[in-house]
């Protein structure tokens, strides 16, 4: 979604948080510049929001330099859908700026202090309003024995990133942890850095069970004898080699056909949990201003399986899911991820800390199955092909966010330092797609410029989604399976006396700038969103999620009060038993955005008495 900036007075919420103005959406609405404002007092931020898509473009020369001073007509914009395949239609470029990271460190930042008792998602900048570098270390995908070299090469890096970039360190294991939020204070960051270690790789399903010495079948084979005896080309029944079998050739056949299913699920679930975790943290940084950089620390996971056969080349499909092939793709989900990402104005630059490999059966410390001639080539080239298919992934990923990949090249610093620069100066280009029929599918983006040997970079595509879809499991998702906070959306939460010792009461304000207040028939104006809340027991398992849909229309008196105060106030009764911890999550349906916070129960005190809340109006309670 493009933002429209409208100057107002600044308002300040009962938590010392700041408040912004409110946000309008209508199809006939188009975006207008921000108008000057030389005085110096504090100001709000209006938003309108609409179906808009927008690009943000790093243009650089053959040189590597980048290419400033551009203009609209500079560029063209193209659009290609499924449906029409054959068809490429030039978009109307409505909003368009250019960026520099410059500019934006000589304005001068508002910051604001968080009352004690009050839980909030509010981004408050430490510094200077630049867009932040996000450090992720891949855990989960990324063998240990690469991931003392990761730490080598980011201390390195720190000594050499610009002062004023803010960057948070980020680890993901069997879940997604924050070690150090964004900061530019390298001692921090080189602490974080050091913390930043996961075994959760360990023992994760990463080699063919074709190729792996420890399988079951192979030791199964090895107890049956040579391996020329027990090969497929072994009659199935009767004769001298069958009846000179220790294990039947059934039982081996049914055992290799289970580690091949265990193998594709433990892949799914692998390829779920980390593309859930990518989702969280582009949630996480959607809120901050301009185009974020996401260093993705990974040996990352193949784009789809190379086709899982049984003894007999048949493809094992009954139980894995798998097409009829025997191959699994992940190409649209990854798709999926890359528009989610592409819409918080997330570039991703995929960084493989293996460096230089060679083939595993050449490295010294690699004990390879006990191939000879035609097997050991097979097994080869099935390595080839998943590490093709690994680079595949990080190649999708960048190419749909507009960063990339950095992939054969032992010094990270390096791929750091340009990931950095690309979000010094970049283009935000904005269109109205001409195509209305918002039906879900993945719409290709194509950008070319005028000006002559420019290479630009950019989002290649994104789904075209319509209001609501899917809604309740993106709730359930964000609500109880996120392990951040979601930003697009500013609120702020504070506890109030229960009714009764078991259930929870808080008063929650959300930002009005955030939210899409439509024009009604009647002449007001309508608000479509949803409030939900999970709560988790003392692990931190999920045990209740509750929705609330909230369709109301406010007339004009009502509406020009929000746009006064800036911020929405509502009631949210938890019904018991009481949680140890519950995640609180507000959505905008006609735009997507997610605003979430997490509370601490036994932390979410003291309370203030209901009759000292300010506002004149009642806010409405929710169970």
């Amino acid at each position: 979604m493009f933002r429209v900036a409208i100057r107002a007075a600044l308002l300040v919420n009962i938590f010392g948080v700041s408040s912004a103005g409110l946000c309008q959406s209508s199809p006939q609405s188009q975006p207008s510049p921000a108008v000057p404002d030389n005085s110096s007092a504090a100001v709000a931020t209006f938003q309108a929001t609409t179906r808009m898509v927008t690009i943000e473009v790093v243009a650089k020369d053959s040189q590597g330099h980048h290419v400033t001073g551009l203009q609209a007509r500079d560029f063209q914009v193209f659009e290609q859908a499924p449906s029409r395949e054959r068809e490429r239609h030039e978009q109307d470029i409505v909003a368009f700026q250019e960026v520099r990271v410059a500019q934006l460190v000589s304005q001068a930042v508002k910051q604001y202090e968080i009352p004690p008792g009050v839980f909030t998602n509010v981004i408050t900048w430490q510094k200077n309003p630049v867009p932040p570098t996000i450090l992720l270390v891949d855990g989960l995908n990324t063998d240990v024995k690469y991931q003392s070299q990761v730490h080598v090469q980011m201390l390195r890096m720190l000594r050499a990133l610009p002062k004023n970039v803010p960057v948070g360190v980020f680890l993901f294991g069997r879940r997604l942890q924050m070690r150090q939020d964004f900061t530019t204070d390298p001692r921090l960051l080189q602490a974080a850095l050091d913390k930043a270690v996961s075994t959760a790789g360990t023992g994760v399903a990463r080699l063919d069970p074709r190729d792996d010495p420890n399988a079951t079948s192979v030791l199964l084979e090895k107890l049956n004898g040579p391996e020329e005896v027990t090969a497929a080309s072994v009659p199935r029944q009767g004769g001298a080699n069958e009846e000179a079998r220790v294990i039947p050739q059934a039982i081996v056949d049914a055992v290799k056909r289970f580690e091949q299913e265990t193998y594709a699920s433990t892949m799914d679930m692998r390829v779920q949990q980390t593309m859930d975790a990518l989702v969280s943290l582009g949630r996480h940084v959607a809120g901050y201003p301009g185009r974020k950089n996401l260093l993705w620390i990974s040996t990352s996971f193949p784009i789809y399986l190379s086709p899982l056969l049984d003894d007999t080349g048949k493809p094992i499909t009954e139980f894995t899911g798998l097409n009829h092939t025997g191959i699994r793709n992940y190409w649209r989900p990854l798709q999926a991820l890359s528009s989610v990402l592409s819409d918080a104005k997330v570039a991703v630059y995929p960084i493989n800390p293996a460096g230089v490999e060679v083939p595993a059966i050449y490295e010294a410390g690699t004990r390879p199955r006990d191939y000879g001639g035609k097997k050991s080539g097979e097994s080869l080239s099935r390595e080839t092909v998943m590490r093709a298919n690994e680079q595949d992934t990080m190649r999708v990923i960048a190419d749909g966010t507009g960063g990339e990949v950095c992939t054969g090249n032992n010094n990270l610093g390096d791929c750091i330092r340009k990931a950095v620069d690309d979000s010094g100066a970049y283009y935000e280009i904005a269109y109205y797609p001409d195509s209305r029929n918002w039906n879900g599918e993945y719409r290709k983006i194509s950008l070319k410029t005028r000006s002559p040997r420019v290479r630009l970079a950019y989002r290649h595509g994104y789904f075209a989604k319509s209001e609501g879809s899917n809604q309740k499991a993106e709730l359930q998702q964000a609500a109880c399976r996120d392990d951040l906070n979601a930003s697009s959306i500013p609120i702020s939460v504070k506890s109030l006396p229960p009714d009764s010792p078991e259930k929870l009461k808080y008063y929650l304000t959300i930002n009005t700038s955030a939210l899409t207040f439509s024009p009604a028939s009647n002449g007001g104006h309508d608000l479509n969103m949803v409030v939900a809340i999970c709560t988790f027991d003392q692990i931190g398992w999920p045990f209740q999620f509750m929705s609330d849909p909230i369709h109301r229309t406010f007339n004009a008196s009502e509406y020009q009060s929000l746009a006064t105060s800036g911020t929405l106030p509502h009631m949210v009764a938890v019904p018991g038993p009481k949680p140890a911890s519950l995640r609180l999550l507000v959505k905008d349906i006609p735009s997507g955005k997610l605003g979430s916070v997490n509370i601490q129960v036994d932390n979410s005190t003291p309370a203030i008495p209901a009759q000292s809340l300010p506002g004149g109006d009642k806010p409405t309670e929710v169970h």
